[in-house]
């Protein structure tokens, strides 16, 4: 039986079944990915709704991030609090994760163009977009692993019953840098293994786009399905990686 995932104190004890339904599971996350993806489709359109819908759009994927990792520690047969969050709740924690995960994304930004070593230091901005949505460059994927496994860390907090900090999730992600690592290291791979797949059907779902035989209708509906599968695909084994390494790393000394 797994620990918990991050503290020895939980806010929930719920359990489920040892009856894996893959990623069906992870249903309830859906909605939310494909909030944030149409609102980044209007953040790209520019204007006075572009900053809105940016916020709006990460603040959508956290809570469907938020929901498979709720989802993934139960399947792993571990404890978390996250189920018993009231959505006031998950917004104030959404707050509490993103502002200073921005602040590090600004920082990591001003540094990579200030270094000339990085090609597109824009990439690095976008790292939290990037945990569900597919980035330019193998930097970028690599930072939004990165970037992923500070996410969970801090909303693994909540188990603490404390404001999630990242200073707090940098020490653990230290502490647990023999397993965490690797894991950073395989979400990005996997991350660039699905970038030429994703680009086949982005060029399949363009030649729909440009053509002439599809209703309107029906080419929304393909396109927003191609962003929110391959969304929750990403999610989904991102979440699931860091997670079994967290696991593994708990485990670990008590083994040894």
């Amino acid at each position: 039986m797994m620990r918990a995932m991050s503290a020895p104190r939980s806010l929930s004890r719920l359990t489920l079944p040892s009856v894996s339904y893959g990623p069906f599971r992870q249903i309830g996350a859906v909605p939310w990915l494909l909030l944030a993806a149409f609102m980044r489709v209007v953040a790209f359109g520019g204007g006075a709704m572009a900053l809105p819908a940016i916020v709006i759009a990460d603040v959508a994927l956290l809570l469907a991030f938020v929901i498979v990792t709720w989802r993934m520690v139960l399947m792993s047969h571990g404890r978390t609090g996250l189920r018993e969050l009231k959505f006031p709740q998950q917004l104030k924690m959404a707050r509490s994760v993103l502002l200073p995960i921005f602040g590090l994304l600004i920082a990591a930004t001003i540094v990579a163009g200030g270094s000339g070593l990085v090609e597109r230091p824009s990439e690095f901005m976008y790292g939290f977009d990037g945990v569900a949505f597919d980035q330019r460059t193998n930097q970028g994927r690599l930072w939004s692993a990165f970037v992923a496994a500070l996410v969970l860390l801090m909303v693994l907090q909540v188990d603490e019953a404390s404001k999630p900090s990242l200073f707090r999730a940098a020490r653990q992600f230290w502490r647990h840098a023999a397993w965490l690592v690797p894991a950073v290291c395989l979400v990005a791979t996997v991350s660039m293994l699905l970038h030429p797949v994703q680009g086949w059907f982005r060029m399949l779902i363009s030649q729909i786009w440009f053509g002439e035989g599809a209703p309107r209708d029906v080419k929304l509906l393909l396109f927003f399905s191609y962003v929110v599968i391959f969304a929750t695909i990403r999610l989904w084994l991102t979440v699931a990686i860091l997670i079994f390494a967290l696991r593994q790393s708990y485990r670990e000394p008590s083994e040894g």
